[in-house]
Formats: C-alpha cells, structure tokens, sequence
C-alpha cells in the first residue's frame, strides 16, 4: 500500500470516484485532495514536508479552469529543486488528446496521462511501478 496520493481536479465527482476506488482497493493510506490547483501549490509551498519526498502520486486533471495541469506542473517544479528530476504524476482527462499524450511522454514528472474514470485495473498497474 502506498502512503500518499494527492488528487487534484475541479470536478468533486471526479475527486469522489478517484477517492473511492482507491480506498475500496487498498491502494493508499493517506489522500489530500484539492479541487483548486492553486490551493494545492499553496499546500506544497508552505505545508508539505520535502524531507519526506515527494508523494507517491499526484493525480492532476488536465483541463481546469484557472490553470491547467502544463501550468500547474511549471509552478510545481519550482517549488523544490528535487520535484523536477522525479516521475510522480498521473495525468488524468475525461477526453484523449493527441498534444496531451505527447506532451505527457515527454515531461520527467509524468508517469503517463490515463483517461477518467480511474479504476482498479489502473490502480493494480501503477502499484507495481
């Protein structure tokens, strides 16, 4: 079982459906969710503590409103020297876009970019990475 996952996404239904299928299996202990990226940045700038590393996952919505997750993801990096050189986010869109999936190969934070809703098959996956 992991220890920490963040999600980040507007939508709170989308957040309930992550949320439930992580805990119905046993995926991880501890889950932060935001749905505003910029209170998450604010999290990660103030309360997060560094010295543990980073969470095992972030979850992060590519389509917000007020910053989406390329944004998100360039605030992020500067907030901590060490967070750039290390894959711990999943991508998530409720639609497959070509730019995204090779925006989303390419970026060193990125696991890879998953189509919602997140399910079980996908949690048995990212378990073993």
């Amino acid at each position: 079982m992991l220890n920490s996952v963040y999600i980040i996404d507007d939508d709170p239904i989308s957040i309930l459906v992550t949320e439930t299928m992580m805990r119905k299996n046993d995926f991880v202990r501890n889950i932060m969710t935001f749905e505003e990226p910029k209170q998450a940045l604010d999290h990660f700038e103030s309360q997060y503590q560094w010295e543990s590393g980073v969470p095992d996952y972030i979850f992060l919505d590519v389509q917000m409103p007020e910053i989406n997750a390329w944004q998100f993801l360039e605030r992020y990096a500067k907030i901590n020297p060490s967070i750039s050189g290390t894959a711990h986010i999943i991508l998530l869109s409720a639609t497959f876009n070509p730019d995204d999936e090779s925006r989303a190969r390419s970026h060193p934070m990125v696991i890879e970019l998953i189509t919602k809703p997140v399910n079980g098959t996908i949690l048995d996956r990212l378990r073993l990475k």
